[in-house]
C-alpha cells in the first residue's frame, strides 16, 4: 500500500503538469473603483470545475474569478459592481474585465488571489497594480504562486509602487519560484526518477545528474536571455520522449532488443507523423524526421551494458538541454526582475537544483533501497516502475506531438 501511495504521488498528476500554466492581470486603482483585466490561456479554463456547468469558457472563467478574488479594505470586502465579462484577446487566450468598488481611495488594500491554484498547483499569476486615472506600463508587479496568494498595497506609501528589487530579494523570490516549478513539474521529476533507475551506483548517479544539470543550466540561461529560441512544441515532445527512452533503456538493453526497438520506434513515429497531418499537429515535419533519426541512432548505439554505461552521460546531458528550454518557458512568461537579471537567473536555477537534489536524496534513493530490500515478484520492482514511466513518457510524447 505504501509503495502504491508513493507511486501515485509521483505519477498521479494530470498530463498538463509541466505545460506551463500562467495567467496575467492588470489592475487600475482609480478613486474607489478598481478595474481588473484578467488574461489566461483557454486550455487552462477547461480544467476548471465550472466548465461542466457553463455554456462557454468565458462563462466558466467569469464564475471562477467571481469566487477566487477577494479584495479587503478596512476589514470589509470590496463589491464586484461590474461582473467579469469577455474582452478581445489574442488567439488561444481569453480576457475578462471586472470592476470592484471599495470603501476608500486612501485606505490600504489586501488582495487574496486564489485563481487556478487549487486546480493547477504549478500555476503562476503575474499581476501589475497601478494607481491613477489611466493604464500605463508602470506599476507594482506582483508574482502570485500556490504558496504566495496575498498582497497588500497602501496607496499613501508611494515607495511600495517601486517594482525594483535588490539582489537578495530577487534571488530569494526566484529561488522559491524554481523550487515550486521543479516540485510541480511531474515530467521533470519523472525524468530524474529515470536517472535513479538507470544508475548502477551513487557515483554514476552523481555523474548523470551533473550532466543533466550542466545541460539544462546552459539552455536555461541562453533561452531566458533570448539568445536561443527553439520551437516550444518540439521541446515539450522531446521531454516526453526522453522519459520513455531512458525508462525503457535498461529493460531493452538486458534483453538485447535496443536496435530492434529503435527501428520499431522509428516506424511508430512515422505513423504518428502521418496522423499529425490529420490532427494539424503543431510539430513541423522536420521535427518528426529528427525523432525518427534519433530513434534509430539511439537504438543501434546501445547493444550492451558497456555501451549503455558509456552513452548514459552523453544522452543525459543532451536531454538536459531540452529540459532547460522547458524550464526557461516559465521565465519567458513571468519575466526576470528589472535590473536584477543575474540574481533572477541564479535564484531560479539554484531553486531548481535544490528541489531536484531533495527529490533524489530524500525521496528516490530511500525508495530505491526500500524496493531493493522487499521481496519482489518475478519482475523486479525497478522494471515495473520503469515500464510505468515508459508508458507515461510515450503518452506525453504523442499528446504533445499531436495536440
Amino acid at each position: 500500500m505504501i509503495r502504491l501511495l508513493i507511486l501515485f504521488c509521483l505519477l498521479g498528476t494530470t498530463a498538463h503538469a509541466h505545460n506551463k500554466s500562467i495567467s496575467f492581470s492588470d489592475w487600475l486603482w482609480n478613486g474607489r473603483d478598481i478595474e481588473v483585466l484578467f488574461t489566461v490561456p483557454a486550455r487552462d479554463i477547461t480544467l476548471l470545475p465550472q466548465t461542466a456547468q457553463s455554456e462557454s469558457l468565458e462563462a466558466a472563467l467569469s464564475a471562477h474569478l467571481r469566487t477566487s478574488f477577494e479584495l479587503l479594505q478596512i476589514n470589509t470586502s470590496c463589491t464586484l459592481t461590474q461582473p467579469f465579462t469577455a474582452r478581445p484577446a489574442r488567439v488561444g487566450y481569453i480576457r475578462m474585465e471586472g470592476v470592484y468598488r471599495c470603501l476608500s481611495e486612501n485606505a490600504a488594500l489586501e488582495v487574496d488571489n486564489n485563481v487556478f491554484f487549487d486546480v493547477i498547483r504549478s500555476h503562476v499569476h503575474l499581476a501589475r497594480i497601478q494607481i491613477g486615472p489611466r493604464r500605463t506600463m508602470q506599476g507594482q508587479e506582483v508574482l502570485f504562486t500556490t504558496n504566495e496568494r496575498t498582497f497588500s498595497l497602501n496607496p499613501m506609501s508611494p515607495q511600495e509602487l517601486s517594482p525594483r528589487q535588490n539582489f537578495f530579494e530577487a534571488l530569494a523570490r526566484y529561488f522559491r519560484l524554481g523550487v515550486e516549478h521543479i516540485a510541480t513539474g511531474v515530467d521533470h521529476l519523472a525524468f530524474v526518477l529515470c536517472l535513479v533507475l538507470l544508475a548502477t551506483s551513487v557515483r554514476q548517479l552523481l555523474i548523470l545528474v551533473s550532466g543533466f544539470t550542466l545541460g539544462h543550466s546552459l539552455t536555461l540561461v541562453l533561452s531566458a536571455l533570448g539568445l536561443v529560441a527553439p520551437d516550444p512544441n518540439v521541446v515539450e515532445a522531446v521531454i516526453g520522449g526522453s522519459i520513455a527512452a531512458l525508462a525503457a533503456e535498461g529493460i531493452l538493453t538486458r534483453a538485447g532488443l535496443m536496435p530492434r526497438a529503435g527501428l520499431i520506434a522509428a516506424g511508430l513515429i512515422y505513423a504518428i507523423a502521418g496522423l499529425s497531418i490529420i490532427f494539424t499537429s503543431p510539430l513541423p515535419l522536420a521535427g518528426w524526421a529528427g525523432f525518427m533519426l534519433f530513434a534509430v541512432s539511439y537504438g543501434f548505439a546501445i547493444r550492451s551494458d558497456a555501451d549503455r554505461r558509456a552513452v548514459a552521460p552523453v544522452i543525459t546531458t543532451a536531454f538536459g538541454l531540452f529540459h532547460g528550454f522547458g524550464f526557461a518557458g516559465l521565465l519567458h512568461d513571468v519575466g526576470l526582475p528589472d535590473g536584477q537579471i543575474l540574481s533572477g537567473l541564479l535564484g531560479f536555477n539554484l531553486g531548481v537544483e535544490f528541489g531536484q537534489l531533495i527529490f533524489i536524496f530524500v525521496i528516490l534513493l530511500p525508495l530505491r533501497m526500500l524496493l531493493h530490500d522487499l521481496r519482489s515478484p518475478k519482475v523486479s520492482w525497478s522494471d515495473i516502475l520503469a515500464s510505468i514511466l515508459t508508458g507515461y513518457g510515450v503518452f506525453l510524447f504523442v499528446q504533445r506531438g499531436l495536440l
